[in-house]
């Protein structure tokens, strides 16, 4: 069956990568798409910008970040599985200036997914040097048509691999990923997301999953 991701949650009516968007979403939506990052004092949050006030998220610890949003700070920060009530897809926001920090990052992220999760990251040598470890399903991100080679080639010899494709990409003439294992994002009109739907794609990610029937 294919599936709608909240992306984000419901953007257009509540703060995105909060529990509450993500939960509201899961009402309508098959999966959430969040992006995940961990902090100073390995404590991880769903946020998506590199930085709060010009500092790094992996330079800051929670304190700290309580201090600079204008949320309570337990809307983003990721304890338990149990917060989030459905299928989550975590994209891992990964900084490769921090290797020690990277490793924790990925063992306290795996220990808290399910298995019909789906890690996911613009990292690729995050996700396939880890594939061993996940217990959930796990997949890349593509946003240029360069990288079409090279994931056709991965997908031939990884069967279980997923791709979360930038829209654009997947109308590319060169695309020859398998539709069953692509996630399309992110897109926004419903006629096109049903079209996309038709052509047997895993899924698409979208902000108004509270407008589709």
């Amino acid at each position: 069956m294919r599936k709608i991701f909240g992306h984000r949650g419901l953007p257009q009516i509540y703060i995105e990568n909060t529990i509450k968007s993500l939960n509201k979403a899961l009402e309508i939506c098959d999966f959430v798409e969040t992006d995940i990052r961990i902090t100073k004092d390995e404590q991880l949050i769903f946020y998506h910008d590199p930085t709060i006030e010009n500092k790094k998220i992996e330079e800051l610890t929670l304190s700290e970040i309580k201090t600079f949003i204008d949320i309570d700070i337990s809307e983003i920060h990721f304890v338990s599985r149990d917060q989030i009530k459905g299928r989550v897809n975590f994209e891992l926001k990964v900084n490769n200036e921090e290797n020690e920090l990277n490793k924790i990052f990925i063992n306290k992220v795996t220990n808290l997914t399910k298995q019909d999760d789906i890690i996911s990251s613009f990292d690729w040598e995050t996700i396939l040097n880890n594939r061993e470890k996940f217990k959930s399903r796990y997949g890349i991100l593509i946003d240029k048509e360069n990288q079409l080679f090279e994931s056709k080639a991965i997908s031939n010899l990884d069967p279980k691999l997923m791709f979360m494709v930038e829209k654009e990409i997947f109308y590319s003439r060169n695309f020859e990923l398998p539709k069953e294992r692509c996630v399309v994002w992110t897109v926004n009109d419903s006629d096109e997301i049903m079209n996309i739907l038709n052509m047997n794609v895993y899924g698409v990610v979208t902000d108004i999953g509270d407008k589709l029937d």
